[in-house]
């Protein structure tokens, strides 16, 4: 069992609404009292639907955007607590993976420039030592010293998510939150570069919280999966528990969703009835029951608690465990 270096509970975020008297008072429920640990050079798999709440939860952690209530600890450190210019120091050891890897580099901004903005914005080395360590840098993560002279546009978008990750490499992180990293790259580029996490995780000793919508992708990198479904998360396990014993029925709805490349596969696809609800004014009870397929009478009226089903494997479900 590995240390723990984070330890987020009762995390809670809701954004008031805009848009007049008529919607005075009501609040989007991005993330609800969730609760999560990540090991030190562990990887934690957050998943769930767009819009459930999986990224405003990653940016809560760095700070990005400050929560409305719970308690956030960094390898020893309580987050919340923190001053500007202490909080200004922990950023070192916290760093991000943006989703889209274009809209995340200056194009004003040679390569090189943009891997060495955090060391000087750290006054980590002088004009020499940063070059050589963007040249290192770049070399980390699969590319050469000189494209450190390039502009953004001149890469491919899986060039480019190299160089996101090697900016976020440049101080040498305990932890990256890694925000669907390879959603907007080809399927053979995704490989390359959860490939690429994976080997930088095993030589530096990264820990990762890897959000993404596909089970397929986290599969193979994570050690922890949590499901999250409107601002909740309803499922939590060690990634092999998850994909073969399953114990809510949001995570088997997901799960059947992922492609098998057998064409003499029987799986059979569990189809959600309705759309998403409103994180508005989010269902009574258990907010999945109004798509569930085994959804009972206290379904609609009493909320399950993420409780502990099997060893280490927890569940917001009342039927469970399955």
């Amino acid at each position: 069992m590995s240390e723990t270096l984070l330890d987020a509970r009762n995390l809670k975020k809701f954004f008031p609404l805009g848009g007049g008297f008529l919607r005075a008072g009501q609040f989007v429920q991005a993330v609800n009292d969730v609760d999560i640990e990540i090991g030190a050079g562990k990887t934690l798999g957050l998943v769930g639907e767009s819009g459930c709440g999986k990224s405003t939860l990653g940016r809560l952690i760095l700070r990005l955007i400050e929560a409305d209530a719970g308690k956030i600890l960094f390898d020893g450190q309580d987050v919340r607590a923190l001053p500007r210019t202490e909080l200004r120091s922990l950023r070192k050891r916290m760093q991000i993976i943006f989703q889209d890897p274009y809209a995340s580099l200056n194009p004003r901004m040679t390569v090189g420039e943009a891997i060495a903005e955090p060391l000087l914005i750290h006054r980590i080395a002088d004009a020499a030592g940063r070059t050589k360590r963007v040249d290192e840098l770049l070399e980390t993560v699969g590319m050469r010293p000189e494209h450190a002279s390039r502009y953004p546009h001149e890469f491919s978008g899986g060039q480019r998510q190299r160089i996101g990750i090697a900016r976020a490499l440049a101080l040498q992180p305990k932890l990256i939150v890694a925000d669907e990293p390879v959603s907007s790259l080809d399927v053979s580029i995704q490989a390359q570069i959860l490939n690429l996490l994976l080997e930088l995780q095993e030589r530096m000793g990264i820990a990762f919280l890897f959000i993404s919508h596909d089970l397929r992708v986290v599969r193979h990198l994570s050690d922890e999966i949590a499901v999250m479904y409107l601002g909740r998360i309803v499922e939590r396990a060690a990634a092999e528990h998850i994909y073969q014993t399953p114990q809510h029925p949001y995570t088997e709805a997901l799960l059947s969703a992922v492609p098998i490349p057998d064409p003499t596969s029987d799986q059979e696809r569990i189809v959600l009835s309705g759309d998403v609800p409103s994180p508005v004014d989010p269902p009574s009870g258990c907010p999945f029951h109004p798509r569930c397929p085994k959804a009972v009478d206290v379904c609609k009226v009493e909320r399950p608690e993420l409780k502990e089903v099997r060893p280490q494997h927890y569940s917001a479900c009342h039927l469970g465990p399955f």
